[in-house]
């Protein structure tokens, strides 16, 4: 007879454990404010027996871990193995100041003119700061904001995630539309559109949400050619529309 106990466990409402998997954004001793779903919150770090040091266990940013929820208090259990750390410079772009061009990342309008800066944020997915992508055209302005670049071999999984939210200005259509893809290059000092394959689509957002709605982007890619990947933010948007972007990862999974 086989016993039925824990499935009548998890169907059952309560205030039960909840496990999710999520993204380190920053950690300190033994806190770290851990990203899932868009929502970020701060959870606990489970040290090893055997020590008392909180820094022993305190995970790098872009680790995937998991956790646990038991009524308002999350711990991190530990990462998740067979998934690398963001392999991307400078993810939650922290590390220009606002109103500058985001460190470790291109920029190349497609049609149109648009221009990208660093924005400080009241509402980010994590950190600080985000990227905020808007025009001045009348018509629709299209363009790639893409990241550091990953050396990758033909055939190998990766795997891409971003966050994007809008601002809109007052009478302004929420019109605005947002893609996620991998763009292939040679080398990695080639810029767009000096590429090696057809652009990626990875996940798209037509008429983005405004803040303070955050919309995940992700999914997988196979590479279809050795040489170097760089996600990239793909922005269609018009006079009053701005797209902001946060929290980009890349990471590779073992064969």
């Amino acid at each position: 007879m086989t016993n039925q106990s824990g499935m009548v466990l998890a169907a059952q409402d309560g205030p039960w454990a909840q496990v999710r998997t999520g993204v380190i954004a920053n950690a300190a001793g033994s806190v770290a404010t851990v990203v899932v779903g868009g929502t970020a919150f701060e959870a606990s770090v489970v040290v090893p027996f055997g020590t008392t040091d909180p820094t022993a266990a305190t995970p790098l940013p872009g680790t995937l871990v998991a956790v646990a929820r038991q009524d308002s208090s999350w711990i991190v259990l530990g990462q998740i193995l067979g998934a690398s750390g963001n392999l991307i410079a400078n993810p939650q772009f922290e590390d220009s100041p606002a109103g500058e061009l985001p460190v470790n990342w291109q920029f190349a309008n497609v049609s149109g003119v648009s221009s990208v800066i660093v924005m400080a944020d009241a509402g980010p997915v994590a950190g600080e700061n985000v990227a905020a992508v808007s025009s001045t055209d009348a018509v629709a302005a299209v363009s790639f904001l893409y990241s550091s670049p990953v050396l990758v071999d033909a055939g190998e999984t990766l795997s891409l995630a971003g966050f994007v939210s809008a601002l809109y200005d007052e009478g302004a259509a929420e019109t605005a539309d947002a893609a996620l893809y991998a763009l292939w290059f040679a080398n990695d000092t080639n810029l767009y559109p000096t590429t090696s394959s057809a652009d990626t689509l990875i996940s798209s957002v037509t008429d983005v949400l405004p803040q303070p709605v955050w919309t995940a982007m992700s999914g997988q890619v196979v590479a279809p050619v050795s040489g170097f990947m760089r996600l990239a933010f793909r922005s269609s948007v018009t006079a009053g529309q701005t797209l902001l972007y946060d929290f980009a990862s890349v990471r590779r999974f073992a064969a």
